[in-house]
């Protein structure tokens, strides 16, 4: 599995709640679910995921600085 950029994983993030988990397609292009339960988040990650098996996150608590 190749991990995207840190700048698209940002870029995913970005507009989510803090502190939420966060289910990500395995091709780490989309955001599939989130919320405050990891296993509500991972369950309704695999319904949208299809075959895949989705990556999960959690959103930092608070904005953090990104350097490129």
């Amino acid at each position: 599995m190749t991990f995207a950029s840190a700048s698209d994983v940002f870029a995913l993030l970005k507009d989510l709640p803090a502190g939420e988990w966060v289910a990500v397609s395995e091709k780490q292009n989309r955001v599939l679910s989130f919320g405050p339960d990891i296993l509500q988040v991972l369950e309704d990650g695999r319904c949208k995921a299809g075959d895949e098996e989705p990556i999960i996150l959690r959103s930092p608590e608070e904005p953090l600085p990104l350097y490129l």
